[in-house]
């Protein structure tokens, strides 16, 4: 076997967190950020909710501030888990002294009356803060494969190397890298946001939580903003993956999610020669065209369907082609639902706000040689392995 089936699952999530930053890097998607961030004027007061429900393997470090912490020498968390988390984000182009703001939820969430949100002001001109980082030259490659297919098509894997980068390359990199840390409103004017969860650990919250009622956000610096929440804009249920062998091949199966728009699965693992990184999704379309916006809607839902971004709402099985499993050294693979986004304004002639609550439900879990004893109770007795001083960058991995 070789490694233990903790040093495998610890660069298996290296490469899922990697592969987070992976579209900025590779330009896979929107256009790098600039050199040096700054922040952008907000014409009118927006509050953005994401309720976000998650099952299987707790990766921890995922998600655009914890990759920061985890290049920064963080560790992975190996775990099982179903929880369900709220980010809440209230952002206003107007400053105030001693900026205050709460969240007033129904009882249903079961999180008492309010969540406080955690205030920030900053002046115009003033850059938000970050740590440098340094990136070395990629000499690697990056293997793509694509759709549920149980064989891969010819045409696959597409590869993509990351050798003989331009300074201009690396400098768009390094903006990419740094934007995942930054505030996602910059200084053209000054400005004030709220944030919870507020402290890190985030608080739980409670399995069976409801959206469902009344809520208001009251602060200081922007109108105050009421509106409710049915039963079609609540969490998501979660989502149950079982895999199965299928001769070289991974056959996916999940539990329909009510309510879903689409689903997307994605498996990511290092590549059996040093410094590759695989990459498999469900998606047919190119890659340049097959990311999911955040705040999804039907009409948007059912185009990407069409394209054969997302797998149709019916949808609940697919398969991880041969060739990519036998390209990768175990892998994460991570299905997700995609809920319908709320989108609200302020009516006529009261103060302009306006506000969405974007929902999906995930599931990760290992697959593959050495991986599957992760998933559960054989991965609660020993810890994942320490990485190595100097945190993680995840250009080292090519």
């Amino acid at each position: 076997m070789g490694k233990r089936p903790q040093a495998l699952a610890g660069k298996a999530i290296a490469s899922a967190s990697a592969l987070a930053a992976l579209p900025l890097l590779l330009g896979l998607s929107a256009p790098a950020a600039p050199a040096k961030p700054t922040l952008k004027a907000i014409p009118i007061p927006t509050y953005q909710m994401e309720a976000i429900t998650r099952t299987g393997l707790d990766i921890k470090p995922i998600g655009s501030a914890n990759i920061m912490r985890m290049m920064l020498g963080g560790a992975p968390a190996i775990g099982t888990t179903t929880n369900r988390t709220l980010e809440l984000r209230l952002e206003s182009p107007r400053v105030v002294a001693n900026p205050t703001a709460e969240h007033r939820i129904p009882a249903g969430l079961g999180m008492g009356a309010a969540l406080p949100l955690k205030t920030l002001t900053l002046e115009k001109g003033e850059p938000p803060s970050f740590k440098d980082l340094e990136l070395g030259e990629g000499n690697g490659r990056l293997l793509l494969f694509r759709g549920c297919a149980e064989s891969a098509g010819a045409d696959q894997p597409e590869i993509v190397s990351l050798r003989g980068w331009t300074e201009e390359q690396k400098r768009q990199a390094k903006a990419a890298i740094q934007a995942l840390g930054t505030l996602p409103w910059t200084v053209d004017g000054s400005g004030t946001s709220g944030r919870w969860p507020n402290s890190d650990p985030a608080p739980p919250l409670p399995a069976q939580g409801s959206l469902i009622g009344s809520h208001g956000v009251v602060s200081t610096f922007a109108p105050e903003i009421r509106f409710q929440v049915e039963a079609s804009h609540d969490f998501l249920a979660p989502l149950t993956l079982t895999t199965a062998a299928a001769g070289g091949a991974r056959r996916l199966s999940w539990q329909g999610v009510p309510t879903a728009l689409g689903y997307q699965a994605t498996a990511t693992g290092a590549g059996q020669r040093e410094g590759d990184m695989v990459m498999w999704t469900s998606s047919e379309a190119p890659r340049n065209d097959s990311w999911v916006p955040s705040d999804l809607r039907a009409a948007a839902a059912a185009r990407l369907v069409q394209r054969q971004v997302l797998l149709p709402p019916e949808r609940t099985s697919c398969a991880i082609s041969a060739q990519a499993m036998a390209a990768m050294r175990g892998a994460m693979v991570t299905v997700t639902a995609y809920g319908d986004t709320l989108k609200l304004s302020s009516t006529k002639g009261t103060p302009a706000w306006q506000l969405s609550l974007e929902r999906r439900s995930s599931t990760t879990r290992p697959v593959g040689e050495g991986m599957e004893g992760l998933d559960g109770a054989g991965a609660a007795g020993d810890p994942p392995e320490q990485p190595k001083r100097g945190g993680f960058n995840p250009l080292r991995l090519f």
